[in-house]
């Protein structure tokens, strides 16, 4: 299917909401033999997506950031434009763990973010306040980062990475000893006809907000 058009709506707050309700789960998985044409999502359009994702809350800085004087977001973002991601396919085939569709989406991205979080304690993961808020953060910033590729017609596919998220693939892209991957991100500006474009798996089993939200009364608390 083509891209939706950008968001028209007047009202700020239905624009938001409509910009929300048009993201969607897009992976196309064209053969790695064949890969799609760049569709026209240049560096300057993928660094305005990322900039906006920088306005993503984070409440405490990284132990980096606070320590070494470096970024105190609590993620980082390494971008590869399309001739990288075209690059990689082949490269990926060294490494133990199969690619699965990796590859398959590599050969469609007109780009791909790779968003890593830091966590604490020595690199590793491990669940405590400090890990659950930078994972928070980064997860609000690869949300700001798919709403804004939406707002310009821009589809999108966040998957875990498979093979991308392993040690050795991370530290021969450049990621950080210490950081942990979230989400690889594909973008592509539009599905050609005829490529096998799989819509995301829960999307139709969305349910309305009366389902998971509620209105909290205080008289409802018990007294202690």
């Amino acid at each position: 299917m083509p891209s939706p058009p950008p968001c028209v709506a007047s009202d700020p707050m239905d624009r938001i909401a409509d910009i929300a309700a048009r993201r969607r789960t897009l992976k196309l998985l064209p053969d790695p033999a064949a890969p799609l044409s760049g569709g026209g999502l240049d560096r300057a359009a993928v660094d305005a997506m990322v900039a906006a994702a920088g306005w993503a809350p984070f409440h405490r800085a990284c132990a980096a950031g606070r320590e070494g004087g470096a970024a105190p977001e609590p993620w980082r973002v390494h971008a590869l434009d399309k001739a990288a991601c075209l690059d990689l396919i082949p490269r990926l085939d060294g490494f133990a763990k199969p690619p699965a569709k990796i590859a398959n989406m590599l050969a469609a991205a007109d780009a791909m973010l790779l968003v890593t979080w830091l966590p604490e304690e020595g690199g590793d993961w491990a669940a405590s306040e400090m890990n659950m808020e930078h994972i928070a953060a980064a997860g609000a910033a690869i949300q700001t980062l798919l709403l804004a590729a939406t707002e310009r017609g821009v589809g999108s596919y966040w998957s875990s990475g498979g093979s991308l998220a392993t040690r050795e693939v991370l530290d021969a892209l450049g990621a950080g000893g210490g950081e942990v991957l979230l989400g690889a991100i594909f973008l592509w500006p539009e599905t050609p006809a005829g490529i096998d474009a799989a819509p995301g798996k829960l999307r139709a089993q969305r349910t309305a907000p009366d389902r998971w939200a509620r209105w909290v009364e205080i008289g409802d608390m018990p007294s202690r």
